[in-house]
């Protein structure tokens, strides 16, 4: 794992969080956070915490609180806190994992396939640049067609629209305006741009 990729504080968070039952008994560790562990891509400096079961919220609240955290928001299983300046996010995620969790000082973390799949959903929703940014480094390590093979294994062919998530991969204009992740490798956001142009006859002919 690339721990310099994460704010050695928020690794010292994430080790707290999944000391607690509560926590390390039903959620694990994905996003952009869990990615640049995993490939030291780019800094990356909130937790997002998934579970495939319901939890209850008041309890959470009450455990990040007494972390010397502030709720900014609870509702419909979902939980948004910001912990000493650090942003943390608690999900219900109720979709299979496709690939066993890995553990790293305790941590508990979705393998690459798993947040790939998720990243594609996300840039499909809602995309802002650090999201081109991961998929850029996913495509590295993963053909289109392993892509789609994975997030239709994790969604199922019914909740997935491949010819909406082919258009958000070449639809830049509402990332345009979102900061610029820090790269740790010196890609620039016109090399990430770039190489979705130029690869968008590989990319459409593995994602359709």
């Amino acid at each position: 794992m690339f721990e310099q990729a994460v704010d050695s504080r928020l690794l010292l968070l994430a080790g707290k969080l999944f000391s607690i039952a509560d926590i390390a008994e039903r959620f694990y560790l994905a996003g952009g956070t869990a990615l640049a562990l995993h490939l030291g891509h780019r800094k990356s400096d909130d937790l997002d915490l998934f579970s495939e079961r319901e939890f209850l919220i008041e309890k959470l609240c009450k455990t990040i609180e007494n972390l010397n955290g502030q709720i900014l928001i609870a509702e419909q299983e979902t939980i948004h806190a910001d912990i000493e300046g650090m942003k943390l996010s608690l999900l219900l995620y109720p979709y299979k994992l496709i690939k066993p969790l890995q553990k790293f000082n305790g941590i508990r973390i979705a393998g690459i396939e798993d947040i790939a799949s998720m990243k594609v959903v996300a840039i499909s929703q809602r995309a802002d640049k650090k999201d081109f940014y991961d998929l850029y480094e996913i495509l590295k390590h993963f053909q289109p067609l392993e892509l789609k093979d994975m997030f239709l294994k994790k969604y199922g062919r019914r909740r997935i629209n491949c010819y909406h998530i082919l258009k958000s991969f070449f639809y830049f204009q509402d990332a345009e305006d979102s900061p610029d992740p820090v790269s740790l490798n010196g890609t620039t956001w016109d090399e990430v741009k770039a190489f979705f142009i130029n690869n968008e006859r590989k990319i459409t002919e593995g994602l359709m």
